[in-house]
Formats: C-alpha cells, sequence, structure tokens
C-alpha cells in the first residue's frame, strides 16, 4: 500500500476521556473513532487487523469442523420471552417496536433462535454431534460503557453452538474448543487464565471463563479482561424448545447443548493491553496492519532514493508481503514515529548513506 493513496488517520495527541491503554492506542494509531459513548467506528487500520484476527478464529474453528453460519441480529422478541431471557437481562437488552407494533430485539446472544433452527432442521441421531458458529456485530446497552472497545454498546463476537445425543459428546467437544481456545490466544501472545464460572443468565451447569491481564502480567488486583467464555448448557434450551431426536434404540432423546464465545473486539484490546511500548503497538506479525514499512530518505531529491524503493515495494508486493511505502515527502521523524505507533514489525530504511554502502 503506498501511503499517498491509503489515508492513516493517525492522531497525535491522546483523548482527554481515555484511560486505559488500548483505547489511547487504538484513538492514536487510526484503528478507531468514537461516534457516541460505548459506539466506534472502525478505520483502515482497526480493519486490517481486525480481519486477520477474525481468518486465524475462522481457521480454528474449521479445525474443530464447525460449520459457519450467519443469524439475524434482529429478533422476535417471542423466543426471548419464552426463555424468560427478556427479563433477566432487562435494561441490557435493545428493544424496538416496529410499525406493525411488534416487539424486537437486538441480539446479544442466539441460543435461542440456533436452538430453533436445529428443532426444525436436524431429525436423526446421524447428523450429530453439530457444531455451527458465527461471526457476527452484537449489541448490549451498557449502562457505564468505558475504556474504548473493551466495554462497547456494540461489538463483534465469535458465538458458536454444539448439539449432542448425549452428555459424553457434549463434553468431548467442550473439552476440544477449550483446547483450541488457549492455541487462539497464544497466538496473540497472550497469558492466559482460565476460571470457572456461573452460568449467569446463559444458563446449564459448568462454564469457563478466559482471562486477560491488563498489564502484561496477573497481579493481586484482581482486573482482568474476559475474552471468551464456554458454557456446557446441557438441555436448557432443548427442553425449552422441545429439541428432541430419536437415538439407535428409537427412543425420543432430549439434545444435550454447549455454547462458546469470543469477543473479538474486546479482544483486540487484549492484544494492545499486552503488547506494546511507549511508542506504540507491538502486534504479534501475523495480525499486524502491514509486516514492512519502506522509509525512503528525502525521496522527492533522490532519484535512486526512490528507484531502489519501488523496486523493494514491488518485490515484497508479490511475495505477498504486506508494505507500507511512504512514498511522501513526509519528515524522517515523523515516518518513523507512525511506523512504531502502527506496530509494523520491519521498516527498511533506504537514503542517500544507506545507498553508498550498498546497504539499505
Amino acid at each position: 500500500m503506498k501511503k499517498k493513496s491509503y489515508t492513516i488517520f493517525t492522531e497525535k495527541e491522546t483523548p482527554k476521556n481515555a484511560k486505559n491503554i488500548s483505547h489511547k492506542l487504538m484513538i492514536r494509531a487510526g484503528m478507531i473513532s468514537k461516534m457516541s459513548s460505548g459506539i466506534y467506528m472502525w478505520l483502515p487500520n482497526g480493519i486490517r487487523v481486525l480481519k486477520k484476527v477474525i481468518k486465524i478464529i475462522h481457521k480454528e474453528m474449521n479445525k474443530n469442523h464447525a460449520i459457519e453460519i450467519s443469524m439475524p441480529i434482529l429478533q422476535t422478541s417471542k423466543l426471548f420471552e419464552k426463555s424468560k431471557r427478556m427479563e433477566l437481562y432487562g435494561n441490557e437488552l435493545f428493544k424496538i417496536i416496529d410499525r406493525k407494533k411488534k416487539k424486537l430485539v437486538l441480539s446479544p446472544t442466539h441460543e435461542e433462535i440456533v436452538t430453533h433452527l436445529i428443532q426444525k432442521k436436524i431429525r436423526s441421531y446421524k447428523e450429530l454431534p453439530i457444531i455451527l458458529y458465527q461471526i457476527q456485530t452484537k449489541f448490549r446497552d451498557e449502562i457505564r460503557p468505558r475504556s474504548g472497545i473493551l466495554r462497547a454498546r456494540e461489538f463483534i463476537m465469535k458465538d458458536a453452538y454444539s448439539f449432542h445425543i448425549n452428555k459424553k459428546s457434549l463434553k468431548k467437544t467442550y473439552f476440544k474448543i477449550y483446547k483450541s481456545y488457549i492455541r487462539i490466544f497464544h497466538m496473540f501472545n497472550l497469558p492466559i487464565k482460565v476460571i470457572s464460572a456461573k452460568n449467569g443468565i446463559i444458563g446449564g451447569s459448568i462454564s469457563h471463563e478466559f482471562h486477560s491481564p491488563y498489564k502484561k502480567k496477573f497481579d493481586n488486583s484482581k482486573k482482568s479482561i474476559e475474552i471468551g467464555h464456554i458454557f456446557q448448557l446441557n438441555q436448557t434450551y432443548s427442553k425449552l424448545f422441545n429439541l428432541h431426536v430419536k437415538n439407535k434404540k428409537k427412543k425420543k432423546k432430549i439434545l444435550e447443548m454447549g455454547c462458546y464465545g469470543i469477543g473479538i473486539t474486546r479482544l483486540i484490546g487484549a492484544i494492545i493491553e499486552n503488547n506494546h511500548d511507549n511508542k506504540g503497538i507491538i502486534w504479534p506479525i501475523k495480525i499486524a496492519p502491514f509486516h514492512v514499512s519502506i522509509i525512503p530518505i528525502n525521496i522527492s531529491k533522490n532519484i535512486q532514493v526512490k528507484k531502489i524503493s519501488e523496486k523493494i515495494y514491488k518485490k515484497l508486493s508479490k511475495k505477498n508481503i504486506e508494505v507500507l511505502f511512504y512514498n511522501t515527502n513526509d519528515q524522517p521523524g515523523v515516518m518513523f514515529s507512525e511506523t512504531d505507533l502502527l506496530g509494523i514489525p520491519y521498516k527498511i530504511i533506504i537514503s542517500k548513506k544507506t545507498l553508498l554502502k550498498k546497504s539499505v
């Protein structure tokens, strides 16, 4: 990507209301822009990182033979009323009344609707187990949105749901995804603490939360960021929606269910909290917005510097290496500080001096 055709949206000043490091750096690095309380627009640098994180999660879900679907964000309130979660969520649930006076909700999770889907579509135990997942925007009317994308009213989440003929099958999938989550978080250089948790509004029997620290390591403050949560729901929703199939013995069997979430936007915030220095973000190379920056010194005044810079840019681009090429007249200090702020892992510096030494 050539800088002249790529707007970076970086900020020199730290926002006054930004308290935690990920919020500050995401604004300054041109990843997000605040629209209103708890609502953010994702900008080009943020989108590049977001897509790479999502790609890794897709790959890991595919290893678990999970099947991607997309469920509606806008849902009828009837399913939430049936599960009594309309009442349990209370004011956290965004509610809408359409022109026909029908009640709708903006989904915070999809347990009801996915159970309803399986109830309509799955007819035999031979079709089980099945894991369905989606990566989608969610909504919660947080009473106090804060910390940038770590506690927002609109966020992106990976949510998966599994259905099984018995508890043994459920537990097997549950711990397979448990291990998968550990692998995902370690790919992003995140220290992780797994905590046995209460199932709360979601329901079921067993659940585990995956936490990452705020300050690169866990301390006695007990402050951490929940980036994943998995549940053994058992028959909580299956009984409610009469979800059953006939087993090998031709007997009716209520299905067992699990659900598995990763807060993707929150995960990106956690990665920054744990991977930064006083210059900016230090991305794991797999998710950096660019792999390399090309920094030519005095490109407009030195034809040879320009020629070599263009040549290196074309060569790297052909090898699918993502490059930010400063084909501008920016001062060296601006280019260096911007590259550090964005967290681009490698710099190629080209100048009259380096060319005389036959090096870059």
